[in-house]
Order: C-alpha cells, then structure tokens, then sequence
C-alpha cells in the first residue's frame, strides 16, 4: 500500500471527472493506497446503460470489454436503486458461495476476468443515472481485509464532494453550451463512441418522431450505415480531436438536415470531457433572415441599404422593392450601387452570395 491522504485523490478525481483521460491517474493511485488489484468508476443510466466507465488495475481487459453484456445479470448493479449514497457494500451482501458458483456472469465473467472479489459505493445520484466506485481483486484472494475497506471508506468519503462539484460544473456548462445555439437548435452533445449525453428540446423532437433513434447501448442512430460512419468519423475527428460536416435526409427535402459535429471546447484548468463533441442538425429548407447588425458591422450599411439586402436576399426584383418602399426605381438603383461598392461585388448574384453567410433560422 502506497502512503498518502485522501486529499490527494481528490485533486486527482477532480481533474479526472471533467476530463476522461486524466481519470485514470486518480484510479492508479487509489489501486497503490488501497491495495487493491483493480479499480473502477462507472456511471450507469436508470435503463442499465453504462454511460462511462474508466478502469485500471489487474483486470483482464480484454474479457473486461464484454461488460456490457453483462450487465443485467450482475448482482453489483441489482442495489444501485437501493444502495444508500456512500455506504460500501460487498459480494458477500449480495451473493453465497452456492450462487457465485452457479451464477454466469460469475463464472463465465467477473471470475476469469480477475474482479470476482468486490466492494463499492454509490458515489452520486444525478437524474437518471448513478455513479460509482469500486476495488476488486480475483476470486480466490478472497474478500478484502479490514484496513483495505477502511482505506477506501475513506477514499468514499472524501470523493463524494468532489464527484457533486465535478456534476454540477459539467452540467451546468454542457446547459449552457446547449442554450448557446438558441431554443429552436436541434443540437446535442455526444462523446466519442456515439452516446447521447445531452440534448435540446427540438433534438428529443426528432427522437420521438423517429427520424433518428437512439439505441439500446444509448448511442445515436441515424437510421443509416452511410450516416453512420460519417458520423462515427466525425466523431473520431483528426488527432483525437472531433469535427465534420455531413448530411442526411428523411423522405422530403424539407426533412434534410445539415450535421456539423464540433468538438466541446476546453473548460479552463480541467480541459474538455475528452472525445465529447457537439452535433447541429440545421434544417437545409428551414428559413433564414439577415442579421442586420452583422451587416451593418460588417460592411457600415445604412438601414436603408440594409433594406434592400434584405428584400434582395428574399428574392424581391428592383422593381418589387421600389414598390415596396414607395420610392422610384432610381433609389433603389442607387443604393444597390453602394451597396455592392460596400460589400466589394461586382454583380447582383454576388451580393446574394455574400449576404447568405449572414443568415441565420428565422422562427415566427
């Protein structure tokens, strides 16, 4: 066992909580100060889905990759709704000899992969998932001695502020990037394997129409293989770092989305969830309006010229927009002469062209 305090694990788990691949750090050192052979946090979805799980130790890894599958059947994750937040619990509260020896997951899991001796807590209770922490070690150890279970009573204790700041911070920002793209955004926030962490309401709109899905491991569906592993790429990014734009579209024009996956930017000291990414559905056909302050910003239009790009943008002649401002075609003629003058165009069209990277959903 490894010397140490339990504010050290703190800082470690802190760090490790709003970036993925620090957590690791922090579970090797608990191995070294417990004592124990493998350590593992987890958070698990209400439907039983494992939304992270970060583990380090003498775990078969390989075997380990088939959690998953398991996952039903484990007696570990029965208590999760019964288990009081930071009370450390044990296979011999859950399970006898006779069980071990019958039970699949047992025998065909946990034992051959070197976790067949466990004790865990219930971290945190956040909405609709739990979180973790657990030691194991491999069946025939037996179960941990008594200075071991205090050790990490103790680690328990002290991670259970920590694991509530580190939620409160990821949540209220992963809101608040969700509130950046407006309330009619169809936008998400997935991590790297596809799963949705969160979503806008007009998002869960295209869930419940079924245009996309989400399936039983809690990853995105695009209802296509092609759109799918354009995603999936996307995901993957370039270096690690996520990013890509693609298509795709459901029956009618009007149901084509543009997809734009960003990565989550860094969060000042504690750097950004790792492999999480942002995804934009944008409606191809959705309508869009010219944001005047941007152009008047950009190109120091007048109102009235502002005017006149917008009426240009929707698809008004000279003639229409004269009448429209009840004023003589030379007016117009003359202001859509400084405006291409202004915005560095030559022709008509090319101020249409311009104008579209000023354009944004427009909603009644």
């Amino acid at each position: 066992m490894a010397t140490g305090s339990p504010g050290r694990f703190q800082e470690l788990l802190l760090e490790g909580m709003s970036d993925s691949e620090s957590l690791p750090a922090a579970l090797e050192w608990l191995t070294e100060y417990c004592g124990a052979g493998t350590v593992q946090m987890i958070a698990v979805s209400d439907e039983n889905l494992i939304l992270d799980s970060a583990i380090f130790g003498s775990v078969d890894l390989e075997l380990f990759c088939k959690e998953a599958d398991y996952l039903a059947e484990n007696p570990r994750t029965k208590v999760f709704d019964i288990m009081p937040t930071g009370r450390i619990f044990h296979d011999a509260d859950l399970v006898d000899a006779e069980t071990v020896r019958t039970l699949p997951v047992y025998q065909e899991f946990l034992i051959p992969a070197r976790i067949g001796q466990f004790s865990g807590a219930i971290l945190s209770r956040g909405e609709g998932h739990i979180v973790g922490l657990a030691i194991a070690r491999p069946y025939e150890d037996g179960p941990f001695e008594t200075d071991v279970i205090e050790r990490f009573a103790s680690i328990v204790q002290s991670a259970l502020p920590v694991v509530q700041l580190a939620e409160q911070i990821v949540d209220t920002r992963a809101s608040s990037l969700l509130d950046l793209f407006g309330p009619q955004a169809h936008v998400a926030i997935l991590d790297r394997e596809g799963v949705l962490l969160r979503y806008s309401e007009h998002f869960e709109n295209l869930l419940s129409a079924g245009l996309i899905r989400r399936d039983h491991f809690g990853r995105l569906d695009m209802l296509s293989d092609e759109v799918n592993f354009a995603l999936a790429a996307a995901l993957r990014g370039t270096n690690g770092l996520a990013g890509g734009r693609f298509s795709f579209t459901r029956l009618r024009p009007e149901r084509t989305f543009i997809c734009t996956v960003t990565p989550v930017p860094a969060l000042k000291n504690f750097g950004g969830r790792s492999g999480h990414a942002i995804l934009v559905l944008d409606p191809l056909l959705a309508p869009k309006r010219l944001d005047r302050h941007l152009l008047r910003q950009a190109f120091i239009l007048t109102d009235a010229e502002c005017d006149v790009c917008e009426r240009l943008y929707a698809g008004d002649t000279l003639a229409e927009i004269a009448e429209g401002r009840e004023v003589a075609i030379s007016t117009v003629k003359s202001l859509l002469k400084s405006i291409l003058m202004k915005t560095g165009t030559r022709r008509q069209a090319e101020i249409i062209i311009k104008l579209s990277r000023f354009a944004f959903d427009y909603h009644d």
